[in-house]
């Protein structure tokens, strides 16, 4: 994979479309276009704001209702996210699979490189926690423009 295939994602937004109550992430390209995720996960776009410290998302949930989810242990926990960032050394969005996106997260054990396919959503939330770069790989940029 050659970097210049691939556009720095500079800031994540997850939100709840307000006019189609659709789960979007939206993520800010360097090069000032937008690369948009649709229909990802509720508790993925709650797990980012928390993360970001941006207001909560909890969907109208009444106190009852609202649990914790693995995403909010993650957080919790600092030596988990600790431990993470010292092997996360970055997260790629490079494939699509009958209109699916598909991520790459690379992970170092000392040397030793091992690539793990997730769910897109799943693997922004590990680089927001990790502080760790977000490409998109060029080519599904301009196909998603199209």
């Amino acid at each position: 994979m050659i970097d210049q295939d691939f556009i720095n994602v500079s800031k994540v937004d997850a939100f709840i479309s307000p006019t189609s109550g659709v789960p979007v992430i939206v993520c800010y390209l360097e090069d000032g276009r937008e690369f948009n995720l649709f229909y990802v996960p509720p508790d993925i776009v709650n797990a980012i704001n928390k993360l970001m410290k941006n207001e909560s998302t909890d969907f109208n949930l009444s106190e009852k209702a609202r649990r914790e989810t693995v995403y909010d242990i993650i957080s919790f926990i600092p030596e988990i996210a600790e431990y993470l960032e010292k092997r996360i050394t970055k997260v790629v969005i490079d494939g699509i699979l009958d209109d699916i996106y598909i991520a790459t997260v690379e992970l170092n054990f000392g040397g030793l490189v091992i690539q793990k396919r997730m769910i897109p959503s799943h693997a922004i939330y590990l680089a927001l926690l990790t502080n760790k770069p977000i490409k998109v790989k060029r080519e599904l940029v301009e196909k998603s423009s199209d």
